[in-house]
């Protein structure tokens, strides 16, 4: 009877797995190799597709997997930087990311979007009779606009109807893989418990013995890799089996968008930002309902009994079937947890709100994976230690400061924008989208740490080296956009007072216009102005002239 169960059980998996249509194509007519895959942990999100390789360079060809039609362009400096998506009639949308540029009808589109609106960042929806394309037409080239870190091809999957990011692995993207996962350490947590008479979590060895008390659970530390490519990328599957029996299955398969920072719960985020290590927890805590755990009633965790032993066996592996197992014995012992009392101030499933001083505080039920007890204190004027960041927060929540005017100066009210400084781990800093309404300043963080209110009066800086040198250019011109607080917000181009399309790459401090001619500017002499507004709306504008050649 256990065998028909388990063929019961394989065989529906396999059928599951068989649903997936099989007959895209890769986008990238190249030797497919990765630099990323689906679920890779990043900081606060998993990774949501392939990232391939483009042979260390931009403007190769990509083309349709499969039948459909553009259905959304969006082109920003950040994240995806210029990216499409096309929708197919078999239920499912593939997103291209990072790419240099659009091609044709779809390029046209999108610039007449972009002086609609005089904004090199656009987003917006086709209709299904608009432009639509067949498998195998070239679309785009790819490129590193963006977030990107070096030439590549972000490619997604994703449900039309839900939005929904898959695995595209399940779509029959076939990448030659014979290596197995590699385990570099496998740890017992105690929960509610003790491991080896302590409370700290302990590393194993492959074949050790140790004795436990109470609830555990379990973390694994590990890594994938693909045929012909030194990246270390991320796993398909870890299963954790107590006397042969599954009692915890993270599988890679699909995930919604509202969940992706359920990777702070996923691993262990304190790990992570001392250590910059990455442990996958196999185990749930109370407030994460990643869908991409199947558990038993337990949640992964185990309940151990005295004088009881628990045989262990982790299994991770990647969507080839490679496979590597680490196994391990526990011994219960009946050693008695120390007993704490905690009136947690803070409970993962309800609300939370808090005032003093001149902060206020609104967290939404399901903003924290587990209980703590909250901590706050007021460093100096205007500035305010919210807990710690050790704790992370899956949802983004307000604060509101009434600032002291007899300490800030009200005639910068306007100047003056909320900052967040981490105080654990790496130490960060970031300021914040500032409101301010009623002589209040709000803001919608998604971190815990240190908090002030911080005065940016300097505004951005502009250079034109080319035009420093001489007024004479050919077909591009550019400059280099600088600021040195809050950020750039904002940035336009006007030639002989008429606004023109430039592209703005952040991480290179690039603003520029790449072709002239394409944007209507002719051989002869020309005024430029450039005006770069940061986040506090400190404003810099540069003017010169030039003569196209």
């Amino acid at each position: 009877m256990k065998k028909i169960i388990i063929a019961i059980s394989l065989f529906s998996s396999l059928l599951y797995s068989q649903n997936y249509p099989k007959d895209f194509i890769f986008p990238l007519q190249i030797p497919i190799s990765l630099s990323a895959n689906y679920a890779e942990l990043r900081n606060n999100h998993f990774h949501a597709g392939l990232d391939i390789r483009t042979q260390q360079r931009t403007g190769l060809k990509i083309i349709a997997p499969q039948d459909g039609y553009v259905s959304r362009i969006n082109i920003s400096a950040y994240g995806y930087g210029k990216a499409i998506y096309i929708t197919h009639p078999n239920g499912y949308t593939t997103v291209y990311g990072h790419l240099s540029s659009l091609y044709g009808e779809i390029e046209e589109r999108a610039r007449k979007e972009q002086y609609k609106k005089q904004s090199y960042s656009v987003d917006f929806y086709l209709k299904p009779n608009e432009i639509p394309v067949k498998q195998g037409d070239l679309v785009a080239f790819s490129g590193n606009t963006g977030g990107s870190g070096g030439p590549h091809l972000h490619f997604e999957v994703r449900d039309s109807k839900t939005e929904e990011v898959l695995n595209p692995f399940l779509f029959g993207f076939d990448i030659p893989d014979h290596i197995k996962p590699q385990v570099s350490g496998v740890w017992i947590y105690p929960i509610n418990g003790m491991v080896n008479d302590n409370q700290n979590k302990v590393l194993t060895v492959e074949g050790g013995t140790y004795t436990v008390s109470g609830e555990i659970g379990f973390g694994v530390k590990a890594y994938d890799k693909q045929d012909g490519s030194a990246n270390i990328n991320g796993i398909y599957f870890i299963k954790t089996y107590v006397n042969d029996k599954l009692i915890s299955n993270f599988q890679a398969d699909k995930h919604a968008f509202d969940e992706t920072r359920f990777i702070n719960a996923t691993t262990d985020y304190k790990e992570h930002l001392e250590r910059n290590s990455w442990i996958y927890r196999t185990y749930l805590l109370p407030g994460n309902t990643l869908q991409m755990y199947e558990q038993e009633k337990n949640k992964g965790i185990l309940k151990t009994y005295p004088d009881e032993i628990y045989a262990i066996r982790i299994e991770v592996g990647d969507f080839a079937g490679n496979i590597t197992t680490r196994n391990f014995t526990l011994k219960g012992t009946d050693f008695k947890i120390p007993e704490v009392k905690n009136n947690y101030s803070v409970k993962y499933n309800t609300s939370f709100t808090f005032t003093k001083d001149e902060i206020s505080l609104k967290f939404d039920k399901g903003s924290f994976y587990e209980n703590f007890n909250f901590t706050y204190q007021k460093l100096a004027d205007n500035q305010y230690q919210i807990h710690n960041s050790s704790i992370p927060v899956h949802k983004k929540y307000y604060l509101s400061i009434s600032p002291d005017w007899n300490i800030l100066d009200k005639n910068k009210y306007d100047k003056y924008m909320i900052v967040w400084s981490s105080n654990f781990g790496k130490k960060n800093k970031e300021y914040l989208e500032t409101n301010f309404e009623n002589g209040v300043y709000k803001t919608k963080p998604k971190d815990l740490g240190i908090f002030s209110l911080e005065l940016d009066e300097t505004a951005p800086t502009i250079i034109c080296p080319t035009l420093n040198k001489t007024n004479k250019i050919g077909n591009r011109l550019s400059f280099i956009i600088k600021d040195s607080g809050s950020g750039i917000k904002d940035y336009n181009v006007f030639i002989d007072g008429n606004w023109v399309l430039a592209e703005y790459e952040y991480k290179l401090n690039s603003l520029f216009i790449p072709d002239l001619k394409k944007e209507g500017i002719s051989s002869g002499l020309h005024q430029v102005e450039v005006i770069v507004t940061d986040k506090a709306n400190n404003k810099k504008t540069y003017n010169n002239n030039f003569e196209k050649l």
